[in-house]
């Protein structure tokens, strides 16, 4: 199996599991009178998402914040003390 083969079935299975654990915890959450929804797993399905992207391309660019990327990434340098 090629690397690359490896890191998109990573990046699939990631993915996959997470859907997974999502419906699990909605079907499962104990609280009836106060349910959850996928809805509320949005920012970490974002993040999820991100995290696959960078498996299958690490050096690829960077997310947009729509996708779950940065707002506002800093490219100044710091100033020297």
């Amino acid at each position: 199996m090629s690397e690359q083969y490896q890191k998109e079935q990573f990046a699939v299975d990631l993915e996959q599991r997470f859907r997974d654990v999502m419906q699990w915890a909605v079907t499962s959450w104990p609280d009836a009178e106060h349910p959850i929804s996928l809805a509320d797993f949005g920012d970490v399905h974002k993040a999820v998402q991100a995290i696959a992207q960078r498996v299958r391309d690490p050096s690829g660019e960077a997310l947009a914040p729509s996708e779950g990327g940065a707002q506002f990434v800093n490219i100044a340098p710091a100033p020297w003390p």
